[in-house]
């Protein structure tokens, strides 16, 4: 199958440690291609830049989606997610969803360990979104911002590792899901070091829709993800116009 992620930040060398941690994954038959949008913040680590990027993110799904067989949204706050679903004609699955439901697979309760303290409050509330806050034993934030993550891994590594630890012994979690996409490379170090299962939201992701394509399963469209209502927008970009116009039609799922 063929995949696109899209990392909702604009900085390039995320974007291709995310494409390789992708394909690292993937089935070898599977091809994986990552991209950012054109615009948008270098990196996601509050509300504002949350939703600049949502938007952002729907025009590159409302451009592309409809080459490939499924779209992943490569940031931990899954910006835009429920609105790419009503766009995209293949299904699309967020980083964080993907990785807190395969936590639940494995662990009867799981912990976050995200970048900055800010972000907590975000990440709770999309672990809320999920209805799993009765799975998750805590959300932990380290003193990390997304782009130190690549700058210092080993750095990063430690910190996170030591976190997760708190979060197993203080707060009975029994997996771990890493809250940044940028922390994906890790998550076999800091498995080794705590012997838990540790999720990395964008393996989790690929493993996801290589499972719905499989299946044969696609979007349902029988309310929260149907297609969007013609309706005027004032100043609409050229590409959400076309696609609402019909330039990019719905296609069946394919495997």
């Amino acid at each position: 199958m063929r995949i696109l992620v899209i990392n909702p930040n604009t900085t390039a060398a995320m974007t291709s440690d995310i494409a390789a941690q992708a394909q690292r994954y993937a089935h070898p038959e599977s091809e994986v291609e990552a991209i950012s949008p054109r615009w948008g913040p270098a990196s996601i680590e509050g509300h504002l830049e949350d939703e600049l990027a949502a938007v952002a993110t729907l025009e590159a799904v409302a451009e592309r989606a409809g080459d490939y067989d499924g779209v992943i949204i490569a940031c931990y706050g899954d910006p835009g997610l429920y609105a790419a679903r009503e766009v995209s004609p293949v299904p699309v699955v967020g980083i964080a969803e993907a990785s807190m439901l395969m936590a639940c697979m494995v662990a009867h309760r799981f912990s976050v360990v995200t970048v900055l303290p800010r972000i907590k409050p975000l990440v709770e509330d999309v672990v809320a979104r999920y209805g799993l806050s009765g799975r998750c034993a805590s959300v932990r934030a380290t003193s990390l911002a997304v782009l130190d993550i690549e700058r210092d891994p080993d750095a990063a590594q430690r910190e996170i590792t030591a976190e997760a630890g708190k979060a197993i012994a203080a707060d009975g979690a029994e997996a771990i899901c890493l809250g940044c996409a940028g922390m994906g490379p890790l998550d076999r170090h800091v498995q080794e070091t705590l012997d838990v299962p540790v999720i990395d939201g964008v393996a989790a992701a690929v493993k996801m829709l290589e499972a719905l394509s499989g299946y044969g399963l696609a979007t349902s469209r029988v309310a929260a993800f149907k297609r969007p209502e013609p309706k005027e927008l004032t100043g609409e970009t050229d590409v959400l116009r076309a696609f609402r116009a019909g330039a990019a039609a719905a296609e069946p799922l394919k495997t």
